[in-house]
This record gives structure tokens, sequence and C-alpha cells, in this order.
């Protein structure tokens, strides 16, 4: 009781303002290969960028550059075909987060922690050619207990979350039959979260559950033999308020509406090159917290045969 007295009074007002919802961990907007057919290994490899430096009061701006965060992260994906229609994909990350407050009087605040993030393990099962549904768990691989000057950071700051938590996929995909170089797509990824019951030594920290919808279409273009795959999508994602020893955490959780321009260049069947970034066009956070200003995704995806001795590169 007396250390979650300590923290409510003397280290939460520091971090009021500073806070953002999960930390910006690029983690369910990441997860989800494309379906394969049987014995197809996947592997992804992206390094993802996410600044965060708009200070918002629910969906006004604030004037105040003072503060920044920034998570460089590492995904490393893996996917295997076990049947046609069976597949199980591995996430991890590789996460530093970054955080740099300027007083008026000039002197720089900064905080960083990097380390490996939480694992998630989804199985996926293809109901037909279009519908791709999956269950699986966000594993506490990450650390949730560093500290920066001897001091242990909040709980949107650690790489991972201390808890584990449920994932829940869908996926729709299609092409419009007058053009079938031109397909459009849908994703829902919502995320149970589970409670850190060690934060802070013997307090509890759960962040909110959180639902991203994610609608777009592509196209393909060939040329000398490669294929160039632009996308437009939106991603819509809803976070709810986390919780301190079983109270609302001040502010915490909010909606955001992205847009996420794209494209992916084919140089052959196993190997391919994407980009992505993402821009926002609404946000609303409750009380006043720290918003995206961008996120920039790159990375290379290799596909191989196993059932075959021999493949393309």
């Amino acid at each position: 009781m007396a250390r979650a007295l300590f923290f409510s009074l003397i280290i939460l007002p520091a971090q009021l303002i500073a806070q953002c919802c999960s930390g910006g961990v690029p983690m369910s907007n990441n997860i989800g290969l494309p379906g394969a057919e049987k014995g197809v290994l996947q592997v992804n490899l992206n390094y993802d960028w996410n600044n965060l430096q708009r200070l918002k009061s629910e969906s006004s701006s604030l004037n105040d550059n003072s503060r920044q965060r920034e998570t460089h992260s590492l995904l490393f994906e893996l996917g295997y075909s076990i049947t046609d229609k069976l597949s199980v994909d591995l996430f991890v990350p590789m996460i530093r987060q970054e955080r740099t407050i300027t007083s008026q009087l000039g002197s720089i605040d900064f905080d960083k922690t990097q380390g490996l993030g939480d694992i998630v393990l989804l199985p996926k099962y293809a109901l037909n050619e279009n519908i791709i549904v999956g269950i699986g768990a966000k594993i506490p691989t990450g650390n949730s207990d560093r500290s920066d000057d001897g001091i242990t950071l909040v709980a949107d700051l650690q790489p991972g979350s201390g808890a584990l938590d449920g994932i829940f996929y869908f996926a729709y995909s299609n092409y419009f039959s007058n053009r079938p170089s031109l397909g459009y797509f849908g994703t829902a990824i919502f995320r149970a979260t589970g409670e850190n019951d060690s934060y802070f030594g013997t307090s509890t920290y759960q962040f909110g559950n959180e639902l991203q919808l994610i609608a777009g279409v592509s196209d393909r273009y060939v040329i000398s033999k490669i294929q160039i795959d632009p996308s437009l999508k939106f991603r819509y994602r809803e976070a709810g308020r986390d919780f301190f020893d079983e109270a609302e955490f001040p502010s915490s959780g909010g909606s955001f509406l992205f847009i996420n321009p794209g494209i992916s260049i084919v140089i052959s069947q196993s190997f391919s090159w994407q980009l992505n970034t993402s821009l926002p066009l609404y946000t609303f956070v409750n009380e006043t917290q720290l918003s995206p200003s961008i996120q920039v995704n790159t990375g290379l995806l290799f596909k191989m045969n196993l059932k075959q001795k021999e493949f393309e590169l």
C-alpha cells in the first residue's frame, strides 16, 4: 500500500503527460503472415520505427514540443504451413524504447530501455481461400522491470508487459472480378490483456484491451519480370484504459485512425521487399498523452518450400 501511494504521489505526476498507449510497441498490427501451401516456410525480418511527439488533450493538439517518444524494433516473424489450411506463426520482437523530455530551462531528461519483447505464438486456420482465423497468445518473455539510472521505469517504457495476453485474429482477402490484379482485404485483431502482478515489486498493472481493424486495397504491376504491389489501407485502433492496482490509470487509452500507404517489390516467388508508412488521420486520447506522429516499417520476406529439395532465391 505504501509503495502504491508513493507511486501515485511522486512518480505518477511526472509520467502522466509522457504516457502513450501501450508504449508504441508494434505488435498487433504486424502479426499475421499471408496464407501459403503445405510445407512452405516464411521468414519475415522487419525494422519498425515509431515516433510520438504530438501532445494531445482528447482530440486537440497542445502547443508543447518538449516531449518525444521513439520505439525502434527489429521484428522477426516465422511462419510454417503444416497443411494447406493449418499454419503457425511465431513473432519475436527486439525493442528499444526512448523518451526525451526537455525542460523550460533547456535541461534534457533522456530515458531508454532495450531488449527482447514479448513473443507471440499464433496458430491459424484457413476456412477457405478467402478467410483465415487464428487464436494465439502473447507470452511475457520481455523484461518488465528495467531501470535507468537506478530508477525502475513505468510500464509503457518496458520491453515487455509482464503479462500473458490472448490474441484473436481474422483476415479476409479477395479480388475484383473485372481486374484480377486489384485485390481488397480486411483484418481484425483483438488483444485481451492479462495482468502483471509484480509491477514495481508488489503492485499490479494491466494494459487496456486492444482492437485493431484494417481495410485496404492492393494492385500489381509487372516491370521486367519484377512485380510491384502498391497498397493503401486504413487502420483503426481502439485501446482501452490501463489499470494500476485495479484502478483506472489516468492518461491511458484512446481511439486512433491511420492511413497506411505501402509498396512491395517481389523479386522472385521466394523473395520480396516491403515498405509501409503509417500516418495519423484522427486521434482521441483520454486526458493528455503523446500520440503517434509517424511510423515506418520496412523489411524482407523469404519463402521456402521445404517439401522441395531446391527452391528459388
